[in-house]
């Protein structure tokens, strides 16, 4: 029970839009396997909606997949730790 409680105080950095000025709406932690172990993590998955689908277009699939590495690099994350913190196919 006390790890459950602690969660959130042991959660690193929380993922969140650039422009985000007001609290999260909807914070989510979750837990993100890689290959240093499991570790906890914060997402404000509605500044990521636009994320999960894949445009139609060349260039706004070139425009998803930079935006994807920037997030990733920002925050010291692989691109399956990313898929599974913003919930998308590998």
């Amino acid at each position: 029970m006390l790890a459950l409680m602690a969660g959130p105080a042991m959660a690193g950095p929380c993922l969140q839009a650039p422009w985000r000025e007001q609290p999260c709406p909807n914070l989510r932690y979750l837990s993100v396997l890689g290959d240093n172990g499991a570790r906890m993590m914060c997402v404000c998955t509605p500044d990521f909606d636009h994320l999960q689908s894949v445009p139609e277009t060349a260039a706004g699939k070139t425009l998803r997949v930079r935006e994807l590495e920037r997030i990733a690099a920002s925050y010291q994350l692989s691109e399956s730790e990313l898929n599974q913190l913003l919930n998308l196919p590998d």
